[in-house]
């Protein structure tokens, strides 16, 4: 244990997030703060509470019975309430309109648009008709999302007018678990043709330093679920303007103090924010980082909210690569094992099993992250990565019934 003190509001699951339990908990004592009641992660804690994160006041009175050097989050959920609480009790920590600037991606497209920083056409529609008059100004094709959603839940493309009933639909019907977008409406934005990387960052002090890039792949069109990572990104995909635009970004909308995660594309004008988030990026990203690169993200998130200068210094270890395994159809998981011959192989750095038996694994958009498992890699060089977790991916058995879903089309 140490001599210093966290308060951690959610914790996640621990095939995507207990790498960065760990972590934090080699740099303070952490007072978990959640809604259930801890289980894979109590061999990290020093104390847990069970509070309704949903209630802003219980949540406040919890923390200050506390006696604690700091508040963090790495939980999309939960950026904005961790936001008022950390302004509210005065520890360190990005500004409430910083992060509601970002959480809300309709707001952070007016701030591009009003700053002339690579903006996006963009509007916010109700209904579908509405909808229709924004894409006269956006035109096609388009993007239609909810406006504070993670996950590429919700997420299409539009093509043509007939796709915009349905698109409508998808985006304000999408959730994540039980969990809907915070903000009503649906954001429309024009689509940015190009590769998709990300950009995790740490913001200290007004200084933004760019630490991980990696490389995205992406799945089932017209959806946007994202099926694979490889860290670094070829340098191809990182100009000197990406970066130069991610601090640029982060100036915008004020934030400061904090582990961000920015995705970019690059099209045929140039780099273009996809998002900007206010945490620690998901999906193993930061993991990544720590094998291809020996930055400690989750580290530096911890030493920020303690109000320590946090450590970026990095280094070139190799390639690292994640890919998901989704089911081909709509499904009823049997069950699910990785042969030995696979597990033995010195390539790999983890397999995790996502899916539960009996659970039903729906493609969007019935469903969205109907992940089976999931595989991470080490290598020399980016293609070895990418081979490696392609190779392991598809040799994994999976047993299961498909399931019929009546009148759809994909």
């Amino acid at each position: 244990m140490t001599n210093k003190r966290l308060v951690l509001i959610g914790s996640g699951g621990a095939a995507f997030r207990e790498y960065a339990l760990r972590a934090i908990s080699r740099k303070a004592d952490i007072v978990l703060v959640s809604d259930a009641p801890p289980r894979w992660e109590t061999a990290y804690l020093a104390d847990s509470l069970l509070v309704d994160l949903s209630d802003h006041e219980a949540v406040l009175a919890a923390v200050r019975d506390v006696t604690a050097d700091g508040l963090l989050t790495y939980d999309e959920r939960y950026v904005e309430l961790t936001a008022r609480l950390t302004a509210e009790l005065g520890f360190r920590g990005p500004g409430v309109d910083a992060v509601r600037a970002v959480k809300d991606k309709s707001a952070f497209r007016a701030l591009q648009q009003e700053s002339g920083l690579a903006p996006i056409r963009f509007g916010v529609a109700e209904t579908p008709e509405q909808a229709r008059e924004v894409l006269r100004s956006v035109g096609l094709p388009a993007v239609f999302k909810p406006r504070a959603l993670g996950g590429s839940a919700g997420v299409a493309m539009v093509t043509t007018d007939d796709e915009v009933d349905a698109a409508f639909e998808v985006a304000t019907s999408a959730r994540v678990g039980i969990v809907k977008s915070r903000y009503d409406g649906v954001l429309i934005e024009e689509y940015v043709d190009g590769p998709e990387i990300s950009v995790d960052s740490v913001t200290f002090g007004g200084v933004t330093t760019p630490l991980v890039v990696a490389e995205k792949q992406t799945g089932l069109a017209p959806y946007f679920e994202e099926i694979g990572h490889v860290v670094p990104a070829p340098d191809a995909l990182a100009p000197p303007e990406v970066y130069d635009l991610v601090r640029k970004a982060h100036a915008l909308a004020g934030l400061d103090d904090v582990v961000t995660h920015t995705e970019v594309r690059l099209g045929p004008d140039g780099p273009r924010i996809i998002e900007l988030n206010a945490r620690l990026g998901g999906d193993l990203i930061p993991y990544l980082g720590l094998l291809a690169h020996g930055v400690d993200l989750a580290s530096a998130a911890a030493d920020i909210a303690l109000g320590d200068a946090p450590a970026i210094d990095r280094r070139d270890l190799g390639s690292a690569a994640v890919r998901f395994l989704y089911p081909a159809t709509d499904i009823r998981l049997n069950g699910i094992a990785l042969p030995d011959a696979l597990a033995e192989r010195p390539e790999l750095d983890s397999f995790a099993v996502l899916g539960s038996v009996g659970a039903e694994l729906l493609l969007p958009p019935r469903g969205y992250m109907s992940r089976l498992a999931v595989v991470v890699v080490t290598g020399a060089s980016r293609e070895a990565a990418l081979d490696a977790a392609l190779e392991i991916s598809t040799g994994v058995e999976v047993d299961a019934d498909e399931l019929a879903v009546a009148g759809t089309a994909r």
